[in-house]
């Protein structure tokens, strides 16, 4: 598989005012389901900013700590940082600080102490702020992307589009900085792995790199995931235009491809272990240069396939991206067109949750797949969490 795709980033930039925030905390809570409701799952918490507008969203960036603990919402000049009951633990009012900060990407820290705050195109700077700690700009000389906090909170990775990756320290120092030119490199999604030996690169730009700022391999494609010890690896992929079709493939350890399988290029899922991988797929797998423009028609199915490639189950669902997988490989979260449902190993639906936008949410799912953070972009923007199975 050649693992490449040019992407046109299109920066939203929204004004930001200070203003009080509101909460809403829901009674109802989805852990003892037995038949899904027709309407769907309840959030045990919902969590919303007052909008701007009526067309524009309040929230403009939301993270979940590596470990669960913690979430963090951003917008109108304002970072609230939140546990896992929906509480508010402490909130950061940037538009206070300096009417131009903005917040395209957000991350927390395992320790909920401090919250990473991106920039964009117009505002180049990342802002590392602790509870009580200090407060530490960092310039970039392109656009800020990627944010990411180490399993021990230790570290910080920052990413830019172009080809700038940054480590930083918990206080804010800069421990190195690199350009890289391995081809496009955009530094879109950044996360560490579990042992946090690595630097994953997860979105545009997709590959490993070590703490030194060493190339272990890096290619590009729409998104990836890992397995826990950074062993094996998904990419997706599609071409950014033309009558081409995109694919899904596995990697070893040193970026060396292992298969592939003819798909629409959205997103996939790996165990723990690395010895299952689920995939939106072409029902069809062979096509041929002449049937390249008929791609679009083809049905798309989920697939669980073994590391080596084999296909070890079709579900019988209709999907269009595999969010997350358990550790144990024996439960999906899969995206419809306007819903997310959680499916066992055989495709029977534990759990729906409905949204007749959900191409426009963003789904967080902590390492222990226990429960789902939804963040609903489209105005009024709300962030909610829910349990899962």
């Amino acid at each position: 598989m050649q693992v490449g795709a040019s992407v046109t980033i299109l920066v939203v930039l929204l004004g930001l005012i200070s203003t009080a925030h509101a909460q809403q905390v829901l009674t109802s809570t989805p852990t003892s389901i037995q038949h899904v409701p027709q309407e769907g799952a309840v959030p045990v918490w919902s969590y919303s900013l007052p909008a701007l507008s009526v067309q524009m969203p309040a929230i403009s960036a939301a993270a979940l700590a590596p470990n669960g603990r913690c979430a963090a919402v951003a917008g109108v000049g304002r970072v609230d940082v939140l546990d896992m009951k929906g509480q508010k633990l402490w909130t950061w009012e940037y538009g206070k600080v300096n009417k131009f900060i903005t917040a395209e990407a957000l991350a927390v820290s395992p320790k909920c102490d401090e919250v990473a705050l991106v920039g964009d195109s117009g505002y180049k700077y990342t802002w590392i702020v602790g509870r009580h700690g200090p407060r530490v700009p960092i310039q970039t000389t392109s656009t800020p992307l990627g944010i990411a906090f180490s399993h021990d909170g230790e570290f910080i990775a920052l990413g830019t589009g172009g080809c700038d990756l940054l480590l930083i320290g918990k206080s804010g120092g800069l421990k190195w900085k690199k350009t890289y030119n391995q081809g496009r490199c955009i530094f879109g999604d950044l996360s560490f792995s579990p042992a946090d030996k690595f630097i994953m690169l997860q979105a545009w730009s997709v590959g490993l790199i070590t703490l030194d700022g060493a190339t272990v391999w890096m290619g590009s494609g729409w998104g990836m995931a890992a397995a826990r010890d950074a062993q094996t690896f998904v990419v997706w992929s599609s071409p950014n235009h033309g009558p081409q079709v995109g694919d899904v493939a596995a990697f070893n350890a040193g970026g060396k491809e292992m298969w592939s399988r003819v798909a629409p290029g959205n997103a996939a899922a790996i165990s723990a272990s690395g010895d299952k991988i689920a995939a939106p797929v072409y029902e069809e797998h062979d096509f041929s240069p002449e049937d390249w423009d008929k791609y679009q028609d083809q049905p798309v199915e989920i697939q669980i396939f073994s590391h080596s490639g084999e296909t070890l189950k079709t579900l019988p669902v209709e999907g269009t991206e595999v969010l997350a997988m358990s550790p144990d490989g024996s439960r999906l979260l899969v995206r419809a067109s306007d819903f997310i449902q959680e499916l066992d190993g055989e495709g029977n639906m534990l759990l729906k949750i409905p949204n007749p936008q959900m191409s426009y949410s963003k789904v967080f799912v902590p390492d222990d797949f226990s429960g789902a953070l939804v963040w609903r972009r489209v105005a009024p923007a709300i962030v909610e969490w829910l349990t899962l199975k």
